[in-house]
């Protein structure tokens, strides 16, 4: 008769396990991380999932649109994120009839090139209407937009920067008079009215008074109509 047999009790295992496991959680959310992180440089700065498609012009349209798309010679295909915007904005500038100009980046695949174009108020007299000038006094060329019927002006420097300070403050039912005007200074602007008739205005000051007095003065018939000093405006006969 064999001995009998006792079974000795299963060794009981009281490692905590929880911290090993919670080490290989972090460093499987550290991974994943890198993984995503990497993931989404190489989908901005190298894919060409984020890549320029198309180049986009607001502000003008149809020749001047196209002048401004060849000046800024964006390339297609590159990637977005390292698209040099200042190059463009500079060469867009260059064209003398851009007032200024924005480029940015329109996610994901455009680059939109925002221009201002300078308004013509006036054009050089003798130019033919090729010399255009703004508001501020500068002359460009007057590309995609008419000059007809705009006044023409004889000035440059310091006179012709007054003389459009001046056109541009006139008010419409008198500026819609002025065929011409000259200046040599700042304060001998001259301005010549569709009847052949003289206004001279002086500088650029006190712009709406002297409009008042020119509207009075001017019930008088004369050839020359002085509101340089509009608290004495005087008026005569030339002719």
């Amino acid at each position: 008769m064999s001995a009998p047999t006792v079974d000795r009790p299963a060794t009981l295992d009281f490692t905590d396990h929880r911290p090993r496991r919670r080490r290989r959680l972090r460093l499987l959310v550290v991974v994943l991380g890198i993984l995503l992180v990497a993931g989404a440089c190489w989908l901005v700065w190298f894919s060409s999932v984020l890549s320029v498609q198309a180049v986009r012009v607001a502000g003008v349209e149809d020749a001047r649109g196209q002048a401004v798309l060849q000046a800024a010679a964006v390339p297609r295909g590159v990637p977005l994120a390292v698209v040099d915007t200042e190059a463009p904005r500079q060469a867009v500038l260059g064209l003398d009839w851009v007032e200024s100009v924005d480029v940015r980046r329109g996610w994901p695949n455009e680059v939109v090139i925002a221009v201002t174009a300078r308004v013509p108020i006036a054009v050089l007299a003798g130019t033919e209407d090729r010399s255009a000038v703004d508001a501020s006094g500068r002359v460009f060329t007057p590309e995609g937009t008419t000059v007809k019927g705009l006044p023409r002006v004889r000035a440059e420097g310091v006179g012709l920067q007054a003389a459009m300070s001046v056109l541009s403050t006139l008010p419409d039912d008198l500026l819609r008079r002025v065929v011409s005007l000259s200046a040599t200074t700042r304060d001998d602007v001259d301005l010549t009215l569709r009847s052949g008739d003289v206004v001279r205005w002086g500088s650029a000051d006190q712009a709406e008074f002297k409009a008042q007095v020119l509207r009075a003065v001017m019930k008088r018939k004369a050839d020359v109509y002085d509101v340089s000093a509009p608290e004495l405006p005087t008026t005569f006969r030339a002719r």
